[in-house]
């Protein structure tokens, strides 16, 4: 009877690391692909913050094509980044806003 125990325990414990190893790599995973989603989040709300100080006459008109474009620049290749590692594309294409 006390070697039933023991055999218990060591699959108890067999059990419990196989749930650790799979925790650690759904949470590294989530990481990872969050991580791309909040790069283009904040390449757009960049955008809109640099619109929005533009329009309270922060930004010249200069100024602001100059961000506005390396923006569109960055964000579009994030955009295109994410797409190719998330499967193919459908018809329309992102835009940009103006």
């Amino acid at each position: 009877m006390d070697e039933r125990w023991q055999s218990l325990t060591e699959a108890a414990l067999l059990l419990a690391a196989i749930f650790a190893v799979v925790a650690f790599g759904i949470i590294i995973v989530r990481r990872f692909r969050d991580g791309k989603a909040d790069d283009v989040q904040e390449s757009s709300q960049l955008m809109s913050k640099f619109r929005d100080l533009h329009d309270e006459g922060g930004l010249s008109d200069e100024e602001f094509r100059n961000i506005k474009t390396k923006l569109a620049t960055k964000l579009k290749a994030e955009l295109n980044e994410t797409s190719q590692s998330s499967g193919p594309q459908s018809a329309g294409s992102p835009s940009t806003e103006s």
